[in-house]
């Protein structure tokens, strides 16, 4: 059950200190990206974390109006993929699902660290490449600011509301089938 309370605690806030968080505690969550499932262990996902203030003020010009709270993040990690660089089943491509699955296992890892985790896709991928020196063939899939739970005086109103909210989940019901599909699993309009 553990594991289902690191989940659960799991949330994207967005209030955080500006408190740094230390080099050996953000390797820590790259190695649990590491230990993520990988297909022939090909591993189709790089990071890179960002932590100078400079540097953080630069990858900041990326971020979209809505993620202004970003700005106040210790850190911001990339995770960069390439669709080449995963194994081919048939004309499936992997390199996105694991890049998913190592970010979860980073964010996991986070959580049983204490800090908050909130991914984000909401940013300028070409200005973000350029500011962290990536080429064109490769992909920024999402940002991920990470800190430590705290201020959250800089925050809207309604991302203020969103901190104290429940948590609101869909029913098993709507994503969960034992056997065949049934109609309860299609998105509601």
């Amino acid at each position: 059950m553990a594991l289902l309370s690191a989940l659960e605690k799991r949330r994207a806030y967005r209030g955080m200190t500006k408190e740094t968080v230390d080099k050996e505690t953000l390797t820590r969550l790259a190695e649990a990206a590491r230990l993520a499932p990988s297909s022939g262990n090909k591993q189709p996902w790089r990071i890179v974390t960002v932590v100078d203030p400079e540097q953080l003020k630069s990858l900041g010009t990326a971020l979209t109006d809505g993620n202004y709270w970003a700005l106040h993040a210790p850190v911001l990690t990339a995770f960069v993929t390439n669709s080449s660089w995963s194994n081919v089943m048939g004309k499936r491509e992997y390199a996105s699902f694991e890049l998913g699955m190592a970010a979860m296992a980073y964010q996991l890892q986070a959580v049983e660290e204490g800090l908050l985790v909130h991914p984000m896709s909401g940013f300028n991928e070409a200005k973000a490449k350029e500011v962290l020196g990536i080429n064109d063939d490769e992909s920024v899939f999402v940002l991920v600011a990470v800190g430590v739970k705290g201020d959250t005086s800089y925050l809207g109103e309604k991302h203020l509301a969103q901190e104290t909210s429940p948590r609101n989940r869909k029913d098993l019901k709507e994503i969960f089938a034992f056997d065949s599909w049934n109609e309860n699993l299609y998105p509601s309009a």
